[in-house]
């Protein structure tokens, strides 16, 4: 992680607008608006969310399993 930068008493206004306009920028370059907003977004069918869970759980089991010598 990036420590934020502390602002002393001798930083001038000049020097926090050009941190402040620098900030945005990167935020601006960093974080682009969702190109597929969600009123785009399809609803996805119960039973393939179940199935994706139930995959997980499955695939989580025979980890632990293998991992605890088991298989």
């Amino acid at each position: 992680m990036i420590a934020p930068l502390r602002e002393t008493e001798t930083a001038t206004l000049e020097t926090r607008q050009r941190l402040h306009r620098a900030r945005q920028l990167i935020a601006s370059t960093l974080l682009r608006p969702d190109p597929y907003p969600e009123e785009s977004a399809r609803p996805v069918a119960p039973w393939r969310a179940w199935l994706f869970a139930a995959w997980v759980v499955v695939v989580t089991a025979v980890y632990l399993a293998y991992m605890a010598g088991w298989l």
